[in-house]
Order: structure tokens, then sequence, then C-alpha cells
């Protein structure tokens, strides 16, 4: 197959295809396939892309849906040298249309039912050479930013991993995330890349507590990225489900606990335990930590830098805070070019930058070194509070809160309106929450919450991670209603 343009995902795919053209590439409940039927799709979709008559770094949507197609119609996109964005059509339409608008893309790939469809309009973008993806944040610490990310960058964190965990020919990888977060290029290229099978979890698994660890028992996964929120769900509405194929776990995306390491080693006993941290400005993960079996059962280090990045410790945190942590810098070769320029703020743009291809990213969470030189992040810069003029640490909080009995996860918020501050636990029933006040007072002393509540479930952003705006507009309307009683 000729490429338009060459980029080193696709180059690796390619060899991995044509070095095992028999072995199984992709599977799904419905539908598997070989990497010599992955590599024909692939072929397919860069000749629909070619057909569309775009320039060099054009931007293009992939709609991600519920089959196995579209791993093939990324990849495509790729060869024919566009820049494609995944976006879940799994997601609320309201998110997939403000992806879109946002993105202003070229064309839309519609991988169910193989179309490829221009948009026309004179702002559609191109990307800077060097561009390989785009994808946008989160949105858990405020509005979602496009990040221009590179495909060298992809492959270098997958290098590493593959090598770090000993993987190869027919390893069975877990893909439980969103496509439309950049942590997906993990589950996706880490098999792909190696001669593995990527194993592609149904909408109703993933929307499923109950269904996921059943799910990776059936299908003998053997490594899994998971956020710990999520997990700790899955631990609790299959508890006596054993996945005994599991070999490694990956956690990233939120604090990792003891706790919750241990938790989860008791339903998959074989699993080594990996704690990763790198914002998506910097391309998947910068800082791997090898959890031990006899680990601690509080906050879990992220550990060392991975090959060729650099940690930088800046002081930030404002006079009178109960913090000796530093803003965390991370400098790498493998980052980001930068953001979309209107979907960042000024400062956004000042806290990123990539020069000479060398990306620096002061990413407003703040760490420390342990006494083994390992950083251990204990919150955001933002998660220092002030109440009543007085600095409160709602990170802190948020760790006292997971050490307790029944709670599987928390999340500490300050309200707009009367400043408190109210943690928001998932796990006890909503009729104890009062029972937590107790330790949490013994433990927090004077940073104590205004109020504890307790929820079945936490709303949690596609992705897995703890929707903090969600928390906050739930709380406002209770907020409301009280008003509304009390007048």
């Amino acid at each position: 197959m000729d490429r338009t343009t060459a980029c080193p995902v696709v180059d690796r795919v390619e060899r991995t295809a044509a070095r095992y053209p028999e072995h199984t590439a992709v599977v799904t409940a419905t539908e598997r396939f070989t990497y010599r039927e992955l590599w024909c799709q692939v072929g397919r979709w860069q000749e629909r892309c070619a057909a569309l008559v775009l320039p060099p770094g054009a931007l293009i949507a992939v709609l991600a849906g519920s089959g196995a197609s579209w791993p093939a119609a990324f990849l495509g996109a790729r060869a024919a040298g566009l820049v494609p964005l995944l976006v879940d059509v799994q997601q609320p339409a309201a998110r997939v249309d403000a992806v879109l608008a946002a993105a202003r893309p070229s064309a839309v790939l519609r991988p169910e039912s193989g179309e490829a469809e221009p948009i026309a309009g004179p702002d559609r973008r191109i990307l800077p050479a060097g561009a390989g993806y785009v994808v946008f944040s989160s949105g858990s610490q405020g509005t979602p930013k496009g990040i221009i990310g590179r495909a060298a960058g992809l492959l270098a964190f997958i290098d590493w991993e593959i090598n770090a965990l000993g993987l190869g020919p027919g390893s069975r990888v877990a893909m439980l995330t969103s496509p439309s977060f950049d942590v997906v290029y993990r589950d996706l290229l880490l098999p792909l890349c190696c001669g593995g099978e990527l194993h592609i979890a149904a909408p109703t698994v993933r929307a499923t507590p109950a269904a996921v660890l059943p799910w990776l028992a059936g299908s003998a996964v053997e490594v899994l990225h998971a956020v710990p929120s999520l997990s700790a769900r899955w631990l609790a509405a299959a508890p006596s489900t054993t996945v005994d194929s599991l070999r490694c776990t990956l956690f990233a995306g939120e604090p990792l606990y003891g706790r919750h390491v241990q938790r989860w080693r008791s339903a998959a006993p074989s699993t080594a335990v990996v704690n990763l941290y790198g914002p998506s400005e910097t391309t998947l993960a910068k800082f791997h930590y090898n959890v031990p079996a006899d680990c601690d059962p509080g906050l879990q280090p992220v550990g060392r830098p991975l090959p060729g990045a650099v940690l930088g410790l800046e002081p930030v945190a404002p006079a009178g805070s109960p913090t000796d942590a530093q803003q965390v810098v991370i400098t790498t070769p493998d980052g980001s070019l930068g953001y979309l320029p209107d979907t960042c703020s000024a400062d956004d743009r000042n806290r990123l930058l990539c020069t000479g291809g060398v990306t620096r990213f002061r990413t407003q969470d703040r760490g420390l070194l342990d006494g083994t030189a390992n950083l251990v992040i204990v919150g955001r810069l933002d998660s220092l509070v002030k109440r009543r003029g007085v600095f409160v640490d709602i990170a802190s909080i948020e760790a006292a809160a997971a050490g307790l009995p029944g709670v599987r996860s928390a999340c500490c918020v300050q309200l707009t309106t009367s400043g408190d501050v109210v943690l928001v636990v998932e796990g006890p029933d909503p009729a104890a929450a009062a029972a937590l006040r107790r330790p949490l007072r013994n433990a927090l002393g004077p940073d104590m919450p205004d109020r504890v509540l307790a929820l079945p479930a936490l709303p949690l952003l596609p992705g897995g991670k703890a929707d903090r705006r969600g928390i906050k507009e739930l709380l406002h309307l209770e907020e409301t209603a009280d008003d509304r009683q009390a007048s």
C-alpha cells in the first residue's frame, strides 16, 4: 500500500501485519479480524480518504461506534496524510456536536457504514507538519481543549510499554476506554504494534459495571488500562468474580491508593500493578511506578520519568497555603505540538510550549519527591481553596475519605455560591454518611469539610474520571432547592 505521508504508527502496524498475517488482531462480541484482514481494511479507508482530495494535515473526524471497524479507519486516515480526531458516538449527542463544532474537521468518516463525507466551509482546519492526531481533554477541570498530538509520541510510549511488560504475539489487551479520550491509544496500539489481540468491549459491557470483570475473565484478557474510580465500581458490582488471566493492570487518571490496589489484587491475583502519570499534553504517560506487593495502603507514587522525559518542580503555592508541594513541569521530546488555538486561553498556551521538537508543559499538578526520589502527585493548584479566609486542601480531604471503610471513591468540591467545602463519597448508604464525620474530623481537624454526602454512584466522565463539574451542578441544584424551601 502506497502511503501519501509516512506515519510511524502506520509503518509499525504494517510491519506487524506482514509478520503475523494470520494472527488474530481485533476481537469484539460479534467480529474477529486477522492482521491480514485488518490491513486490507486500512487500505480501503486510505483509498476513501484519498478520494476526498484533501490537503495533507487536514483534520478529519472518525465517528467511532460499537463495532471493530474504526481502528482501521483511524489508521487509513493517517496513511492518507490526514489528522484524525476520534469521536465516541456513544457519548451524549450534545458532547459530540460540541466537539465537532470546536474541531471544524474537513470530513467525517463513518466506519459503521463505510462512508467518508466531506464538510464544506472556509474555516476547515489544516494542521502543521508533524501533527498525528487531535484529542480533546476530558473537561474534568474546565472547558475541553483541543490538543494536537504527534504519532511519534504515541509510538514512543507504546514501545516502552511493550518492552516493560514483555508483550508479544498473542498478548490480549482490553479496550474499555471511550474512543474520545487519548488514553484509548494505549489500548488500541499496544496489541497492534506487537502482534497481540485487541479485545474491544461492547458498549453494554462498558456501561454495566457488573459485566466488566466477567467480560475480562471470559476474554482471558492479560493487560488492562483502568481508572481507579471506575475499577472500584467494577469490584463492587461483581465481588465474587476472579480474573486469573490478568497479568498487568496499569492505572492512570486519578490518585491511586494502596488499599484499592489490595482490593484489585484480590480479584486479579496474578496481576502486576503499574501506576502511570502524564497529562494528555505530554502524550499518554510520562511517569511510571511498579506498585509493590506489600504497598502502603495510602497514596501511591507515580514514580520515575520515562526515557527522554525530564521532571521539573516549580514553587507556586500561595503564601499561607498548607503545602510544600510544587508545580510539576514536564519536558519531553514526545509531547504534543500545542492546542487548537481557539479552544484554549492565552494562559493555557503559555503553559504548553513546543520548541525545536521538545515540549515543555507546566501541568498545574502539585507534586513532591518521596524518600526514594519517586514523584508523588498530591493534588492540583486549584485544589488549594480559601474557605472563610483560610486555605484548605481539598485533595487531602479526598485522600482521608478514600481510606474509610466502604468508600469506593471520593470527590471534594467548593461551592461557588456559599464557599462551603463539600465532600461527596461513593459507597456507603446515604443514610450512613453521618458516620463518616467522626473519623474524618479525627484525620482532618480544622480542614473538615462543611458537608459530607454519600451517593450510590458518583457522576463520572466518559473516560472514567470523577465529573467535578457534574457534582458541582448536582450540589447547586440541591442548594437551590433548599433555598426555595427556606423561603
